[in-house]
């Protein structure tokens, strides 16, 4: 008898929850020692980290759990302080992302929460604030998200401070997590880059849009195992299995976070389930849509998809019924498909911590049925 959803929710929380206390642990600390040095002052600027200090310790913290699993698993042995502080890079670089891509997608809201780039704005409040500016719409805006793209720079300093501070790590292990994190800023920035050309295209390979998001999405979680196999000393083909168990379960993620995100399947907490659809996201539904979709159907779903403000309800009951009808069995081939190859790559590996192998596998299992 396999577990009820509910009860892989339970498992997978009590699993993960020391790996999230633990890295908020050290978020927290550091965010602390970065406060100590960079005091608020009378000029607003001084003010934005402060006021989006509540998106730092929002999130799953997946990244890091797999990488400090991903070393229990490998080496039988608890993770030092020390490593636990330096796995934080992973989760500094992914909210460095966040704070960059709010501003490239005009996002307002980040996690339940407002995008640092718009909570940032309401600080401008000169005479002026309305007046247009000449790449933003305001210079309110204009004033958001030069501070947001400031404050994501403190915050990538931050995930480099996280690998050079602890100098308890081998010296040898310090440059080979600073090695990994320069390889995902050219990888990544690549995938974002194509994530931005894709606004302007109505079909898309799906070749292309996996290679988008295997850079975008998937890097990071790349990262996630290549520090555990930095950290444990680990040989290349261990390394290797380990980052493609990483890379599919990204895939497998981002695939069910985008049917969350449209509201195909239910979501019970977080996040919205219009927005991608009224923004018209190149997501991999997308994708499939377009490939899948004839006449009438394209149609209406092309009229549909995308109008922004001017969404109506039935734009979005228009979308979601072809996506459920077509596109649904379509994405959930894929996810069972790249789950069961990620746990293929699991077995590859030696096991040597097992509390540490249940939550790579609880991890797996709950894509198949997760809520945001």
């Amino acid at each position: 008898m396999t577990d009820s959803p509910a009860s892989e929710v339970e498992r997978l929380e009590r699993l993960l929850r020391p790996y999230r206390d633990a890295c908020n642990a050290n978020l927290q600390t550091m965010w602390e020692e970065f406060l100590t040095a960079h005091p608020v002052g009378r000029y607003p600027s001084t003010k934005t980290m402060s006021r989006n200090a509540r998106l730092f310790l929002a999130g799953k913290r997946y990244r890091y759990a797999i990488a400090l699993a991903g070393y229990r698993l490998l080496t039988g042995e608890p993770p030092s302080a020390a490593l636990e502080r330096a796995a934080c890079w992973l989760e500094w670089y992914h909210l460095y992302t966040l704070f960059l891509d709010d501003i490239m997608d005009e996002d307002e809201r980040r996690r339940t929460l407002p995008s640092a780039w718009s909570s940032n704005a309401a600080l401008y409040r000169r005479e002026d604030a309305d007046r247009p500016a000449v790449v933003f719409r305001t210079r309110r805006h204009r004033y958001g998200a030069s501070q947001a793209i400031l404050d994501a720079l403190r915050i990538r300093s931050l995930a480099e401070r996280a690998i050079e501070s602890p100098r308890e790590l081998e010296p040898s292990v310090r440059v080979g997590l600073l090695t990994e994190l320069t390889e995902v800023d050219l990888v990544l920035s690549d995938g974002q880059a194509l994530d931005v050309d894709f606004e302007g295209q109505r079909r898309i390979p799906e070749e292309d849009y996996v290679r988008m998001s295997e850079a975008k999405t998937g890097r990071l979680y790349l990262g996630a195992a290549g520090t555990a196999a930095i950290a444990a000393g680990a040989p290349v083909e261990v390394r290797e299995a380990l980052q493609e168990y990483a890379l599919l379960f990204a895939v497998a993620f981002q695939d069910r976070d985008d049917l969350l995100g449209a509201g195909v399947v239910p979501s019970e907490i977080g996040g919205s389930s219009e927005g991608d659809i009224r923004q018209g996201k190149r997501t991999r539904i997308y994708v499939l849509a377009t490939q899948a979709l004839k006449g009438p159907d394209r149609t209406a779903f092309l009229r549909s998809y995308g109008r922004g403000s001017r969404t109506t309800k039935r734009d979005l009951e228009t979308v979601r019924s072809l996506l459920a009808r077509h596109v649904l069995p379509l994405m959930e081939m894929r996810i069972e498909k790249n789950l069961d190859l990620a746990r293929k790559a699991l077995d590859r590996l030696p096991a040597k911590d097992p509390e540490a192998r249940a939550l790579l596998e609880v991890l797996l299992d709950a894509q198949r049925s997760r809520v945001r």
